[in-house]
């Protein structure tokens, strides 16, 4: 019976599509290049202490009704994990801060832990629930070029 499920999920795995992301029904999606005008490497502000602060509480408040040996420990345990698992969800502090140029919105910067190849001066932003930044061979603008040129019929 146990040799089952990893069959079963394996199976259940096969049936999932790699298609368009279902967060992203109903939403638009905004895509335009922008110059790279700084690339700077930025540390992420931690939550880890609020993570160890509401763990201990959370532990020693589970051990209430014990002695007061059992409420430490239990303060002392609630501290690790949520400082375990906060570090864990939050993953590295490194991350990199681009100061960007656009002729549609101006200057503007943007954070991510990503860090992308800028060798060109471009970069392409994607904007939607969650914005990205990823790497453009040259810098394209709707300002700059008719954007029914690559459509019209000859």
């Amino acid at each position: 019976m146990m040799r089952i499920w990893p069959a079963l999920l394996l199976l259940l795995n096969g049936c999932a599509t790699q298609g368009v992301d279902r967060a992203s029904q109903n939403q638009i999606i905004q895509q335009f290049y922008a110059q790279v005008v700084n690339a700077e490497p930025v540390k992420l502000a931690s939550h880890v202490k609020t993570g160890m602060l509401i763990g201990g509480v959370s532990g020693f408040l589970d051990e209430l009704d014990g002695n007061s040996e059992d409420m430490i420990a239990g303060g002392l345990v609630g501290l690790l994990f949520g400082g375990l698992f906060t570090a864990i969800a939050e993953g590295d502090d490194d991350a990199t801060q681009y100061q960007l140029y656009s002729p549609e919105y101006g200057e503007f910067s943007f954070v991510q832990k990503e860090w992308i190849d800028i060798t060109s001066g471009c970069v392409k932003v994607s904007r939607a629930e969650i914005d990205r930044l990823s790497t453009a061979e040259r810098c394209v603008s709707l300002t700059t070029m008719s954007k029914w040129s690559d459509l019209a019929v000859y």
